[in-house]
């Protein structure tokens, strides 16, 4: 079990210690989320702003979940990295968790000043911070699934590059992540309900206190989260091979 952990850890550092030579380039892949928040602090209000900080910790987790996708197909397809390991005798288990470590790494600078800002904007409990971070790392574990089935069948490295970025756009930027549901039209919010960055906003905006809802959707929001991350842990282990056959 020691052993299993250690080589995680290895994993993980290697994959990070690209940014953590390069702090600034750490900065601005972890700040990426915050460039709404910007816009919406100078234009909105507090109530408003808050849920985009919401939004920012829920993306951060996100975005780094979706480019696993890159360190997986640089380590198997250009650095041949992976190879090595299958032959040193490395547990795919270990590679997985290492990988996704890094990603953790990636996000937290962005995180803890997401969480420090809202701190200082408006009232909040232990428990409200828990299950915000909850919520976003459930979320990343299924995104972490996808990265890994996407890094694993693609064959082409400006696929690697754009399928994780299209999906960041759709996944983040458009469905109603920094701002609230009751924006949307209401013929489209059934549509954003079916998007899972939309139920685990929705979740964390209401351990916040910053919106209501029914014990239903709570319930609905919970279970597509553990679906989702279930789901796409089945697709992954069908598509992301550890030894090509």
């Amino acid at each position: 079990m020691k052993s299993r952990i250690r080589e995680a850890l290895y994993i993980g550092l290697f994959d990070a210690l690209p940014l953590l030579r390069d702090p600034m380039l750490l900065v601005v892949i972890s700040l990426f989320s915050f460039l709404p928040v910007i816009f919406i602090f100078v234009f909105a209000d507090a109530a408003s702003a808050m849920q985009s900080l919401i939004g920012a910790i829920v993306l951060t987790f996100s975005f780094t979940g979706l480019f696993a996708s890159q360190s997986v197909y640089f380590n198997k397809q250009w650095f041949r990295f992976q190879d090595m390991l299958v032959a040193s005798k490395v547990s795919p288990a270990s590679y997985a968790v290492g990988l996704s470590v890094s990603g953790l790494v990636v996000a937290l600078p962005g995180v803890l000043v997401a969480l420090a800002l809202l701190l200082l904007s408006g009232p909040s409990t232990a428990i409200g911070i828990v299950l915000l971070l909850a919520t976003s790392l459930l979320l990343w574990i299924g995104l972490v699934f996808v990265g890994f089935a996407i890094g694993a069948t693609t064959k082409n490295a400006r696929r690697a590059n754009s399928i994780p970025q299209v999906l960041s756009i759709a996944m983040g930027f458009l469905p109603p992540v920094y701002y609230p549901l009751s924006r949307l039209p209401a013929i489209a919010q059934p549509f954003a309900m079916l998007i899972p960055t939309t139920h685990a906003a929705q979740l964390a905006k209401y351990y916040f206190g910053l919106i209501q809802l029914p014990a239903s959707e709570l319930v609905i929001g919970w279970a597509y989260l553990l679906g989702f991350a279930a789901l796409m842990g089945f697709l992954a282990s069908r598509r992301a091979h550890w030894v090509d056959p």
